[in-house]
């Protein structure tokens, strides 16, 4: 015979994983929108966004200098922004999937195109590639998303 508290223990752990299951993609999916949609407002208005110089010399680089400043910066807020309203509508996984590894890829760019400024030493990244190197969970995200395609699971 089991004790009670075995069994409650079980059974909370049971509703727990359960929980997990049922709420884990749609939670990452508001939590990814809300930075992505947070990120890219701030980049809307010039000088509200702290990685605004990087994104308009990533961008301006990346184009050969046809694309830079103010159209760099606001091309960069509408595609996060974009990006947000496809992770919060809680459709198209798939394309979501490939919008954030995109994205993902494109923004972190400047580790090689910047690496004077992004690497101290090997394995000493600045600030700025610690926050581009973060983007490593962001795909690991948009693998999990990709996932709850139906009959993928």
């Amino acid at each position: 015979m089991t004790r009670p508290e075995t069994t409650r223990r079980a059974s909370a752990g049971h509703r727990l994983t359960r929980f997990a299951g049922e709420a884990g993609i749609p939670l990452l999916r508001i939590g990814l929108g809300v930075v992505y949609l947070w990120f890219g407002v701030l980049k809307l208005f010039p000088g509200a966004s702290p990685a605004q110089d990087l994104v308009e010399r990533t961008v301006s680089a990346l184009t050969f200098g046809i694309v830079h400043g103010d159209l760099a910066r606001l091309g960069a807020a509408i595609t996060e922004i974009g990006i947000a309203l496809v992770l919060l509508s809680f459709r198209a996984p798939g394309l979501c999937a490939v919008l954030l590894i995109g994205h993902a890829v494109l923004v972190s760019t400047p580790l090689v195109l910047f690496a004077g400024e992004m690497w101290s030493a090997p394995l000493r990244a600045s600030f700025e590639a610690q926050y581009i190197l973060k983007n490593l969970v962001t795909v690991a995200a948009a693998v999990v998303i990709a996932s709850s395609r139906r009959g993928v699971r």
